[in-house]
């Protein structure tokens, strides 16, 4: 990344990485990420999770939604006191990005960041 930044610097080209409510809005888009990295076979309907990547993007606190979602499956000693917050590495490199492209504002930055990319010839 520093090797490209400064091959680079010159063109000032950047991608804005802002998700629309908080990075937590991208992790309870995958129910099945969530599953995997909280240990549970519960429903996303259990888990309290959005049905749809709009209703999603629309939550007004994703991250309260996580924890809610994370305290659904009734952990145990140390890992509630940790809570959610070391799962959230293990999340970002689980969830799918099928799920993710259904989210406007991840498409957006996919798209912009590909376009830049290509700007810079780093992709074709």
């Amino acid at each position: 990344i520093d090797r490209l930044y400064q091959e680079h610097a010159e063109t000032r080209l950047g991608v804005a990485v802002v998700p629309v409510r908080e990075t937590e809005a991208w992790a309870i888009v995958d129910g099945d990420a969530l599953r995997s990295v909280f240990g549970t076979s519960m429903t996303d309907q259990a888990l309290g999770l959005p049905s749809t990547a709009g209703v999603t993007e629309g939550t007004p606190d994703p991250k309260a939604l996580l924890n809610t979602a994370f305290n659904a499956t009734h952990p145990s000693g140390q890992r509630r006191r940790r809570g959610v917050s070391p799962m959230l590495n293990a999340l970002g490199e689980q969830v799918s990005l099928p799920r993710l492209r259904e989210l406007a504002a991840f498409a957006l930055l996919e798209n912009e960041l590909r376009q830049a990319l290509r700007r810079l010839s780093i992709v074709k």
